[in-house]
């Protein structure tokens, strides 16, 4: 239960620090004194969106801190704002909204006019069933999360599907035209450098002649000659080494003249083996050219020609794969779409023996509502196709008066009546979902009389299980509270909104004014009566 509120430059307060107790807490004061900036500062501590418009004062941080005690063990939520953003904590550690909101759901349950327009919605009754059977069945959680699961998985192999079965219509021609350049890339068995391999034999047998005159000159210039170089190199050698017999200082001179005379003869050597060995090839001749032309071929049509083979093959494979997950991803769609028959044929099972339940639950509450002839019923009818959450679209119907059939609670029920059936609803649930605070903002709207009565009975009941917290304008439900708090607005150098609890003596004057207007011997007298009973 909530054991303590602190609020800090909220909206239209200053600071307020409450304390609470179990049982059933009222909140009272004229319209527009702020009680309900109360009930929102809660909301907004516990999740709800805000903006820095909430600031009373833009250059100092709003703080809302609630206090629970949850199972034996206190539980402190906070929410501090500012111009620029919010900061969360449980327990004093910052954390992330989610895990607020997941305590949100365990602690508190904020009944506002947001959410008697949301439950009147046919879309939203299928949740408020799934939420009261997921408190009594384990199993049908187990079901539905597995439903949901493999739904999801479903939609994306569907849409896989579908997608390579308009790929493969696009793409076969593409994938056959792909071939074809792969297996005339590979055909021609181009090796990397081979084109300047080529280009240079093609030099050498184009040039075949002036090579043969050129190499052999400059043998025959070196060595075969009358006055050849190497017979003159070899007369200064006998005179290098003559000297180098009286000068012992000369003998590496003469070492480095006999290598490079002993290097120059195997050029010599070399260049009357390679004049010799040249030969005309025109058969040869003839392969290069063809082999350059093909080359020359296929980088005007390809450009690089090995970066476009890599990129032709990658994109062959991508497409090939394509059409080999195919069967796959049929096989895995019968699969999920047998698995989601049959756990939707146990969910609408289940939801269709809950419904009858939670309609007699809710209807029985109307009853003690004043509403004695009204019907409740909750329709579970199948859908032909599957969404998220199965394949049932659920409604809820109500009948207030005995000659009308049921129908669709959005368009059959009143202010007054919807109020009731959300009072019926909440009663229902709290005694499945075990949450500890429930907070009605402004449950009395539309009913007077004895539907009061009934209300104020029942909410009375719904506090001896929960902790609640009403604001209401109706005395008969307020004298029904363990606690009354007080709140009016100060108008000094500006307005703030102020709260006080009101001790036992304080009660029968307020309820006096709520009731009447002024404090009088007869309203005070009805006041007295109220809480008497």
């Amino acid at each position: 239960m909530l054991k303590e509120l602190l609020i800090k430059n909220f909206i239209l307060i200053d600071e307020l620090h409450l304390d609470f107790k179990g049982g059933f807490n009222v909140f009272l004061g004229e319209t527009g004194a702020g009680k309900s900036i109360i009930f929102k500062a809660i909301d907004i501590a516990l999740g709800a969106k805000t903006s820095k418009d909430v600031l009373n004062n833009p250059e100092k941080n709003a703080l809302i801190e609630l206090t629970f005690e949850d199972e034996g063990e206190e539980v402190v939520i906070s929410r501090e704002i500012s111009k620029t953003g919010t900061k969360p904590r449980l327990n004093g550690a910052m954390v992330t909204l989610d895990v607020i909101n997941r305590m949100r759901e365990k602690l508190v349950d904020i009944h506002s006019q947001h959410q008697t327009y949301t439950y009147i919605q046919q879309k939203y009754h299928i949740d408020l069933l799934d939420s009261y059977i997921e408190n009594t069945d384990s199993e049908f959680k187990s079901f539905l999360s597995k439903f949901k699961e493999e739904y999801l998985e479903f939609k994306n192999v569907t849409k896989k599907l579908s997608d390579i079965e308009t790929f493969e219509k696009e793409n076969t021609e593409r994938i056959e035209f792909l071939k074809f350049q792969i297996c005339e890339i590979e055909a021609a068995e181009i090796k990397e450098d081979e084109e300047e391999e080529l280009n240079a034999e093609l030099d050498v047998l184009s040039n075949l002649e002036n090579l043969k005159e050129l190499t052999y000159g400059a043998y025959y210039s070196l060595n075969n000659d009358d006055s050849s170089i190497l017979d003159a190199l070899n007369k200064i050698k006998y005179n290098v080494s003559k000297a180098s017999e009286f000068d012992n200082s000369l003998s590496e001179t003469e070492s480095a003249f006999i290598d490079a005379l002993e290097t120059l003869r195997d050029v010599s050597n070399t260049l009357r083996n390679y004049s010799e060995g040249l030969e005309a090839n025109p058969q040869r001749l003839d392969e290069i050219n063809e082999r350059l032309e093909l080359i020359q071929k296929l980088k005007r049509k390809y450009g690089d020609i090995f970066e476009t083979y890599e990129k032709l093959k990658a994109e062959f494979e991508t497409l090939q794969n394509g059409f080999m997950s195919h069967d796959d991803l049929k096989k895995r769609k019968d699969e999920l779409l047998n698995s989601l028959c049959e756990l939707s044929k146990n969910i609408t099972q289940k939801r269709k023996e809950n419904a009858k339940n939670l309609s007699i639950l809710i209807e029985e509450e109307l009853k003690a509502l004043n509403m004695e002839c009204a019907k409740f019923s909750i329709s579970v009818e199948e859908l032909e196709n599957f969404v998220l959450n199965g394949k049932d679209r659920v409604e809820f119907l109500i009948s207030t008066n005995v000659s009308k059939e049921l129908a669709p609670l959005v368009k059959t029920a009143s202010g007054g009546e919807i109020s009731r059936v959300m009072l019926a609803i909440k009663t229902v649930f709290c005694n499945v979902d075990k949450v500890s605070t429930i907070i009605f903002d402004e449950i009395d709207t539309g009913i007077s009389g004895k539907t009061s009565v009934c209300v104020a009975n029942a909410i009375s009941k719904l506090a001896n299980s929960a902790q609640v917290f009403a604001i209401t304008h109706q005395p008969i439900i307020a004298s029904k509270a363990s606690d009354f708090y007080f709140v009016s607005k100060k108008q000094a150098d500006k307005t703030s909104v102020c709260v006080r609890k009101l001790s036992e003596d304080e009660k029968p004057n307020a309820l006096a004014q709520m009731a009447l207007g002024d404090v009088s011997d007869n309203s005070l007298t009805f006041a007295k009566e109220l809480l008497g009973s």
